[in-house]
């Protein structure tokens, strides 16, 4: 005659009513993630207020199905079993409880059922934290995307000896951007733009290259009527030449066409011309030096000069006359022959950036929903093993 199922008491009720109120709770829990991630839903797919209601819905309703779905499959397992007359009460369960493999498989089986329960509940954290919307953000600087530099190199016959290097140099500095636009131009008699203003480095990098190593290789030694140049050299700058032969190294027209090279005069911009010079002027000009000095400043353009010397403390007429009027600017004068001059540059530049950036961030946000879609997967992947498994 089997006994009657036992009647629980005490904590044997307070285990059966916890397990309970954590299903509830689960259910719940579950049902408020969505709440949380509607505002993100809404704005990623610019979903209408009824189709919102239908995600709520939908989830819910999807939530309801699986519970359906559990509780007639144990009616129909309970009830296939009786049929089957394979459940009953069992006697003498303090013996088989005493036995040491029933107290190994108990063993396991809360071990399975507790691994379970927590790759449950690092799924439904790992979708709460989802649909928080984690992002990554990043502090964006606009003022060095308002900075332009315009790169001004002499490619007169007196200058030659020293552009090659003075090409380097400015490569160097380029090294050091990071979001301005830069420009090159080239003149003598007359200006060549080499690439409008751009913030492509490996474009400007590409043709400063270039330009260095024709003028290094080009230039073949001095005399006293000039320089000698290959014809390479030549037809490199040959849209610079005046074509009477009559002007050379026009300091003030070039320096005035780099400050036409400029644009968007109507936006609040930091504008900067390094310019490569000996104002060594053949030749009736446009433009004075003074004259392009008092444009710049009109238009807030900083002129910083390099200045090619024979490597004597002594500073011609010309030298001395560039210095005083690029200071007036605000910018600084450097000797080129000098190889401290363009840290001096680079450094002028990077103390700028510091003050440029004060107070001026933009944070950018990105969606980062990786990682905790990861956990995700991996807790309903390791859940649903276990149940295939017929561990839980």
């Amino acid at each position: 005659m089997p006994s009657e199922p036992p009647v629980l008491h005490g904590r044997a009720r307070a285990r059966l009513l916890f397990v309970l109120i954590s299903g509830l709770f689960l259910s719940l829990i579950t049902v408020s993630i969505i709440n949380v991630a509607l505002p993100s839903i809404k704005t990623a797919l610019d979903a209408s207020p009824s189709q919102m209601q239908w995600a709520l819905s939908g989830y819910s309703l999807a939530i309801g199905v699986v519970l359906v779905a559990t509780v007639i499959g144990w009616w129909l397992a309970r009830d296939a079993g009786k049929r089957a007359d394979k459940k009953g009460w069992v006697a003498n369960t303090g013996y088989l409880r005493s036995l040491p493999k029933y107290q190994a498989l108990v063993r396991r089986t809360r071990l399975v059922f507790a691994s379970a329960v927590l790759c449950f509940f690092l799924t439904v954290v790992a979708v709460a934290v989802s649909a928080g919307a984690p992002v990554d953000r990043q502090v964006k600087h606009d003022k060095l995307s308002t900075r332009d530099i315009v790169l001004c190199l002499d490619a007169s016959g007196s200058m030659i000896p020293y552009d090659g290097k003075i090409g380097e140099a400015f490569r160097q500095i380029v090294e050091h951007f990071s979001g301005e636009r830069i420009s090159l131009q080239l003149w003598d008699a007359r200006s060549v733009t080499k690439f409008p203003l751009t913030d492509d480095y490996a474009l400007a990098d590409d043709v400063l290259k270039e330009m260095s190593e024709i003028m290094e290789n080009g230039f073949q030694g001095k005399s006293s009527s000039g320089v000698y140049v290959s014809n390479e050299l030549l037809e490199y700058l040959e849209d610079t030449f005046d074509s009477q032969g009559g002007s050379s190294s026009l300091a003030g027209d070039g320096l005035a066409s780099c400050v036409l090279g400029f644009d968007h005069y109507d936006q609040e911009r930091s504008r900067m011309i390094l310019l490569a010079t000996d104002n060594e002027v053949l030749g009736d000009q446009i433009y004075s030096l003074r004259d392009a000095i008092d444009f710049a400043k009109r238009q807030d353009v900083v002129v910083t000069a390099l200045y090619p010397s024979d490597g004597s403390s002594f500073l011609s007429s010309e030298g001395q006359e560039l210095e005083r009027l690029v200071k007036e600017t605000g910018g600084e004068f450097y000797d080129a022959s000098n190889p401290a001059s363009v840290q001096g540059v680079i450094a002028a530049i990077e103390q700028q950036q510091k003050v440029d950036l004060e107070g001026s961030g933009e944070v950018l946000e990105t969606d980062k929903p990786a990682s905790a879609l990861a956990w995700t997967v991996l807790g309903m992947f390791a859940l649903f093993g276990m149940i295939a498994l017929g561990r839980v």
